[in-house]
């Protein structure tokens, strides 16, 4: 059975916005795509930039350096420096708390 940590409260994440968390030394982005929420680590597999800071549009999360875009729901790149997938975790809200655990996410249709 997965094990959830609180990382945040919904009220600390807009709509359309990222935060970097860090989990047993392992750095996780979360992510408020519209409303709901999702995880992914926060390490672009194209060349280990941070992901965080990366702009957050339609699921899609651009990395900062070059501009690799990614499915925070999937993890799924675009592209060919987006060949690699991110690692999503599974996420979970509780009562307004954001909950995280370093268990993989079940897999999304990228819809």
């Amino acid at each position: 059975m997965s094990q959830f940590h609180h990382v945040l409260n919904v009220d600390q994440l807009p709509a359309g916005k990222t935060r970097a968390v860090t989990l047993e030394g392992l750095s996780i982005l979360v992510c408020n795509s519209g409303g709901e929420f999702f995880a992914v680590e926060n390490r672009c597999t194209h060349q280990g930039a941070e992901l965080e800071g990366g702009r957050l549009r339609n699921n899609m999360i651009a990395c900062p350096e070059h501009g690799v875009l990614f499915d925070v729901r999937s993890g799924c790149g675009k592209g060919p420096l987006g060949r690699v997938p991110l690692r999503t975790f599974a996420l979970q809200v509780v009562d307004g708390r954001i909950e995280v655990s370093l268990e993989p996410a079940l897999e999304a249709s990228p819809g």
